[in-house]
């Protein structure tokens, strides 16, 4: 195994999975094997994840088509940017964690759009770019609903029981059509913090680490 290469692991999750919390316990696991890491997001912080995060708070309002060809406009520009683009750093040799990726757009625009149309519009991404693995932290959307009205003030555009619902159905039909050519990982996101954390790294520390080591 070549660890020097950089590896591409996405993490995903119905909304208040717990996967911010678990992006971040790896990343520190990863450094600790002395290797880079960036840890990143979908939507991001780039012009169009500005405007996506507007339409995700109720400051700014789209329709549904709208709102899909934002996710892939965004996703385009997160991998390809010339100056801090996914390719650029994974070919530098880093290790990226991202928080969402092309599954989550799958899951929760085809609820409302068709998952054909959606796939096309993401069909550069998904080819250009293919993560070592998926990690889904599966939580019930009741659980997901008391975290997140327990954690802030405010819900986003899809945070409420009924969507979520539906996008956790719609991650387990992705699961059941990729699992042949996808590495989906799927983790019990009701266990304790520092279990999760374990399970985690039991599924992805032989990326970084060699036979008999760390």
């Amino acid at each position: 195994m070549d660890l020097a290469k950089g590896h591409f692991i996405v993490f995903e999750g119905i909304d208040g999975s717990g996967k911010t919390t678990q992006i971040n316990l790896l990343k520190k696991r990863i450094e600790n094997c002395g290797l880079v890491c960036h840890d990143t997001k979908e939507p991001t912080d780039g012009p169009v994840g500005s405007l996506l995060r507007q339409c995700l708070t109720g400051d700014t309002t789209v329709d549904e088509i709208t709102l899909a060809v934002l996710f892939a406009a965004d996703r385009t520009d997160h991998i390809f940017n010339t100056s801090d683009g996914l390719l650029k750093k994974i070919e530098e040799g880093m290790t990226i964690l991202s928080d969402r990726y092309i599954l989550s757009t799958y899951a929760y625009q085809s609820v409302k759009v068709p998952l054909q149309w959606v796939m096309g519009l993401n069909s550069v991404a998904a080819g250009r770019l293919h993560p070592d693995c998926h990690i889904f932290i599966d939580i019930s959307p009741c659980t997901a609903i008391e975290r997140i009205t327990n954690g802030r003030s405010h819900k986003e555009l899809f945070e409420n029981e009924k969507r979520l619902t539906e996008v956790r159905n719609k991650y387990f039909e992705l699961f059941r059509q990729f699992e042949n050519t996808e590495n989906i990982i799927i983790i019990d996101g009701a266990q304790s913090i520092e279990k999760i954390s374990d399970d985690i790294w039991e599924s992805v520390s032989g990326y970084f680490t060699r036979k008999g080591g760390v």
